[in-house]
């Protein structure tokens, strides 16, 4: 099973083709517009969270994969989606969203999903992706609201890795590459797409810059 996690910026149905060209069985998409904005073929299915219509949490699928949204899902956290795989294993699709009217912090909204979802976690073979807004040393943070590094080291108390750090034997915030590009720029590189999992994955990759797709990069994941 092929999963593509990607924040796609500013969407639009070009390239929402573009995505499904690439042949996922699973698409975690960070900043997708509303099923009423997206064109999908047959063989496909389409769940969507979000405030304005072009712009939102999207996963899609293909038919043939079983995804189901976890009956005990919490509105609370609505952005990041748990759904049932295959009646196997679990996927929090995530995007920690800032929604208007309440101050947190994106690692303090994403910490306190992780603590609502532990025991399911805990249960069930799991894997959290997408964009996670969240990186080492992020500034107006205290440890009062919540950091990265305490969702790091929660998810280590619930069995979970980050694939890309397994991998490389990198240091959490000294990556020698990055995922996102801060307005388009080369000298604002930011690490803070992420799979955290505790499934032997066949394959992990960081997908290559495309400006024409996004300022953040893919992540390719093989089960």
């Amino acid at each position: 099973m092929k999963i593509l996690a990607y924040n796609i910026h500013r969407c639009n149905q070009e390239k929402i083709d573009s995505i499904l060209q690439r042949g996922a069985d699973i698409m975690v998409l960070p900043e997708c517009a509303c099923p009423d904005q997206v064109c999908l073929p047959e063989g496909y299915k389409m769940i969507w969270v979000g405030q304005y219509d072009f712009k939102g949490l999207g996963v899609i699928w293909k038919s043939a994969v079983k995804c189901v949204v976890a009956p005990w899902a919490d509105e609370e956290h609505k952005y990041i989606i748990p759904l049932i795989v295959d009646d196997e294993w679990l996927l929090l699709a995530a995007w920690p969203t800032i929604v208007q009217g309440i101050k947190k912090t994106y690692p303090q909204i994403l910490l306190e999903c992780l603590k609502a979802y532990s025991e399911h976690i805990k249960e069930m073979p799991t894997m959290i992706t997408g964009d996670f807004n969240c990186y080492i040393g992020q500034g107006g943070i205290s440890k009062q609201t919540g950091t990265f590094e305490q969702c790091i080291e929660y998810m280590r108390e619930l069995g979970l890795h980050s694939e890309y750090h397994e991998r490389t034997h990198e240091e959490f915030g000294k990556e020698s590459g990055c995922t996102y590009h801060h307005q388009f720029k080369d000298d604002m590189p930011f690490f803070i797409d992420f799979t955290f999992t505790n499934i032997p994955l066949f394959a992990y990759m960081i997908g290559g810059w495309d400006r024409n797709m996004s300022d953040h990069c893919s992540q390719i994941i093989v089960i």
